[in-house]
């Protein structure tokens, strides 16, 4: 039996492995559109001198490969951890452990994001004020690990997400009112890019492994909506990290 289960690991690999082909082809034709038209800029408005473009052309092709390899790593190695890690916190009963896990992983993987710091840079680079790419990307951290723990406790409650999302976002309109200009836009566009590639797969393993041991076809779609439930956090934490700094 135990031979069997490995041999089923085992062809399932492979057969992640093997998709790296079909993934590639995928990957050139999603991109071709977007490749297209960057040639239609450069020769219609743009106008480059030729080693920029070729330096920008190059850049693209190398991209291409990272995308395949990303996505059959998030397939291969994100996806199957976050559904285990899943199922041995419910396994375990261990509500402590499930917040615990559930704020550090939340604030592990923004730091980690690649869209979060590269947003943190571009506000760094931008605003007038004292603000450090440091103190931006640990604010989105500590609010992606506050909620994400909230999104796992309504997993193991059944919670109706709207129980979470309509107040959570009702605050969010308050603090809008009282918060400095600066920080209002910033807030949201941080809310949306933790949703990045690091974070999406395992998250949403994460919450489908623990749902699926808590059984039912209801408690399996409660698993869905852990990104939705966490995305309140970043914007949340930098709208009232605005209204300290402006009191500081």
């Amino acid at each position: 039996m135990k031979n069997e289960q490995t041999a089923k690991e085992g062809g399932t690999e492979m057969m992640g492995l093997n998709d790296f082909e079909k993934e590639l082809k995928s990957t050139v034709k999603s991109l071709s559109p977007a490749i297209a038209l960057i040639l239609f800029f450069q020769l219609v408005f743009l106008r480059m001198p030729l080693p920029e473009f070729i330096q920008i052309v190059l850049g693209l092709l190398c991209a291409v490969p990272g995308f395949v390899l990303f996505v059959q790593g998030a397939k291969l190695g994100l996806l199957p951890i976050g559904e285990r890690v899943g199922t041995s916190l419910i396994e375990r009963r261990a509500l402590f452990l499930i917040l615990l896990f559930g704020f550090l992983l939340g604030a592990v993987l923004t730091i980690a994001e690649p869209d979060v710091r590269l947003l943190a840079y571009q506000i760094d680079k931008v605003m007038i004020s004292d603000i450090s790419r440091g103190e931006i990307i640990a604010v989105t951290a500590l609010g992606l690990g506050i909620f994400a723990l909230i999104a796992l406790l309504r997993i193991v409650f059944d919670t109706p997400i709207e129980y979470i999302l309509v107040p959570g976002y009702l605050i969010c309109l308050i603090l809008v009112l009282i918060t400095p200009e600066e920080f209002l836009v910033k807030a949201f566009d941080m809310g949306a890019v933790t949703t990045g590639p690091l974070t999406v797969p395992f998250l949403i393993a994460l919450g489908v492994g623990m749902a699926s041991v808590l059984g039912g076809r209801t408690r399996l779609k409660t698993g869905f909506g852990i990104l939705a439930v966490g995305s309140i956090g970043p914007i949340m934490a930098i709208l009232i990290w605005g209204i300290l700094r402006g009191w500081l």
